[in-house]
């Protein structure tokens, strides 16, 4: 194999790692995460501007973890 093959190969490997590790961090867990009874609703309230809704922050105080829930 000349240099530019191991270089062409790097980068895929690369890639591959980078995919695998960002799909697992930024996916999220949305079931866990709104069923999660420690939760609290804030008095935070917005109008999201993709959907329109009117969304309410809930927090959980144990973790510091916010979720965002249509009203």
């Amino acid at each position: 194999m000349s240099a530019v093959d191991w270089v062409i190969l790097a980068v895929v490997i690369a890639g591959i790692i980078i995919a695998l590790f960002g799909w697992d961090r930024y996916r999220g867990n949305r079931n866990a995460a709104s069923s999660d009874s420690a939760s609290q609703p804030t008095t935070e309230v917005f109008i999201d501007p993709e959907t329109g809704r009117r969304m309410r922050v809930w927090c959980d105080p144990t973790t510091g973890g916010r979720d965002y829930r249509p009203e």
